[in-house]
């Protein structure tokens, strides 16, 4: 471990005092007495929280605050924000600063003042003051997760600086598709903190079905992976995130029918709500979403959390051509698709008609164009006018083709 000391000898002795001075970054609000020119513009600061925890005859937790203009030469401090005392039996503060002594009477490497967030001030038996300062170290975490679970402080940054900002009670996902005519498919996953269990559920209008997916069969071991990897790897992302936000994107893509509208609300312990929503579509979808149902994905092995993503395929943006054509022999009109470009209003077609798609003639009564969210008939389920038919009528009739010509006026 690397250290500045500004003694010359390793700890001795028996430790009866110890002083932890931790400097981190300010999460959360700001506390009332903060100027209001910081917190408007709280971006243009370096705002740090200090904290000093003093083992004595009691065990104390002083919190400050201190602030740095990031250009101009303007800082503040606030001193002793609040005071918080411990009280824990006489055998465990003695065992903390037995650890603290011990581990302190290794050997030390000299280490930049400028680059230190910690200092620590131990005082032994004979009065003598050692003192060493540091960068966060995580070789130090078992020591500083001890100190925690001792005071039952998640909050501290001791040693490592990995302290536990706010506890997540639960994530609530919801990501509609399809959202364009009588479609539409709502799927919503929810993982409370508290209990081993997912619930997952996927409705689609579009395609006619509905599941439900409640893994209480998922063992503790796989929630405890699945909220440490999230608690590690996203947990200040998710702090993080804005009240609400809603990404940028490009006109063509605001119709949520291209992606989708996701949906993500996370409870906390302390913090009020975090919602944010967004489009789902691959451009936009933010990697932190992305690397969510990722980590809920492998640690439940849940197939249905596929429907979470967005869709693979590249936005359409074509134009498609739907012609209503009116069927002599069924006395009704159908939509059909074309790909050409000589059909005209009015033209005889061939066209497939029913389940076993015979041909059947009929006149073209109208065109109309279309991207693939305002179609009049589903995209996939509309059939293609087979040819013009210029020269003669399939369609057998015992009067013969002035019968059907005449029909056609």
């Amino acid at each position: 471990m690397y250290m500045k000391r500004n003694v010359t000898d390793k700890f001795t002795g028996a430790a009866v005092s110890c002083d932890i001075i931790s400097t981190g970054s300010w999460y959360g609000d700001l506390p009332d007495c903060v100027p209001s020119e910081v917190k408007v513009n709280r971006e243009d600061y370096y705002i740090d929280e200090i904290q000093h925890i003093s083992i004595k005859e009691t065990i104390s937790v002083t919190y400050d605050i201190k602030w740095n203009h990031i250009s101009k030469p303007i800082e503040g401090k606030i001193e002793s924000l609040t005071t918080k005392k411990y009280s824990i039996e006489e055998n465990q503060k003695n065992y903390l600063l037995e650890l603290m002594g011990r581990r302190f009477s290794d050997n030390c490497i000299l280490y930049d003042e400028d680059e230190c967030s910690v200092q620590v001030q131990l005082i032994n038996t004979e009065e003598e003051k050692f003192t060493y300062a540091f960068p966060f170290d995580n070789d130090m975490r078992s020591m500083s997760i001890l100190f925690r679970q001792i005071l039952g402080e998640p909050t501290l940054l001791l040693f490592d600086g990995n302290r536990e900002k706010d506890r997540i009670q639960e994530i609530y996902i919801e990501v509609q598709k399809n959202i364009y005519q009588d479609y539409g498919d709502v799927n919503t996953l929810c993982f409370r903190w508290n209990e081993a269990s997912i619930s997952i559920d996927c409705n689609s209008t579009q395609f006619g079905y509905s599941s439900h997916s409640h893994s209480e069969y998922v063992d503790a071991q796989m929630i405890h992976q699945l909220k440490r990897d999230i608690n590690f790897h996203l947990g200040d992302t998710l702090y993080n995130l804005k009240a609400f936000s809603f990404s940028k994107s490009h006109e063509l893509d605001m119709d949520p029918a291209r992606g989708g509208i996701v949906t993500v609300r996370i409870k906390w312990a302390h913090k009020e709500d975090t919602l944010f929503i967004g489009n789902l579509t691959d451009q936009y979808v933010p990697t932190w979403y992305k690397n969510l149902i990722s980590f809920i994905r492998t640690h439940s092995r849940d197939k249905s959390v596929e429907a979470f993503l967005q869709s693979n395929h590249k936005s359409d943006r074509s134009l498609y051509t739907y012609c209503s054509v009116y069927i002599f022999k069924a006395h009704q009109e159908f939509y059909y698709r074309t790909d050409r470009n000589d059909i005209y209003e009015g033209d005889i077609v061939k066209v497939p008609f029913g389940s076993d798609n015979a041909v059947r003639t009929g006149r073209v009564e109208s065109i109309s164009y279309h991207t693939c969210y305002d179609v009049p008939y589903n995209l996939n389920r509309t059939k293609f006018i087979i040819d013009k038919d210029v020269e003669v009528i399939y369609d057998k009739n015992p009067y013969g083709f002035d019968a059907i010509y005449d029909e056609q006026k």
